[in-house]
């Protein structure tokens, strides 16, 4: 089983080669890791907030935009980054599982006419494709 950490290292340590190369896949999987501790502890706030301000909307803007989104995010980069962390064999689909509402948040403006962040969160989409390209990538 290819490790992401291995067992007797821990989460703080990232020692950086005299050359800043990055190792593929096992750097950008360690680094989604981390991107998706933060992302399920970010977007926690923001989906307990927007249950107190729950209005009629029409079922496409509930789905991409309203809490269940955000709790969705939640759930999977939790999951994640805990499958990650122990090592599951499952991780890797955990791991695409989780990049790809990253696609969505970048393609919500698209389909919802709503006022562009960041040049339509060109980040999400970014941290989406790395993501995805990292556990799809063959060891």
């Amino acid at each position: 089983m290819n490790r992401v950490f291995e067992p007797d290292e821990s989460l703080s340590e990232l020692p950086l080669p005299p050359v800043f190369r990055f190792g593929w896949p096992r750097d950008f999987r360690r680094f989604m890791f981390y991107i998706f501790a933060t992302t399920s502890i970010g977007f926690l706030v923001p989906a307990l907030y927007g249950l107190s301000r729950n209005h009629d909307r029409p079922l496409l803007r509930i789905l991409l935009v309203s809490p269940i989104f955000d709790f969705c995010v939640v759930a999977l980069s939790g999951i994640a980054a805990w499958t990650i962390w122990k090592a599951h064999p499952w991780a890797r689909a955990w791991g695409i599982a989780a990049s790809v509402p990253f696609l969505f948040m970048f393609m919500r403006p698209f389909v919802i006419p709503m006022h562009p962040v960041l040049d339509h969160n060109l980040i999400a989409l970014v941290v989406g494709l790395i993501g995805i390209s990292a556990f799809t990538w063959p060891d």
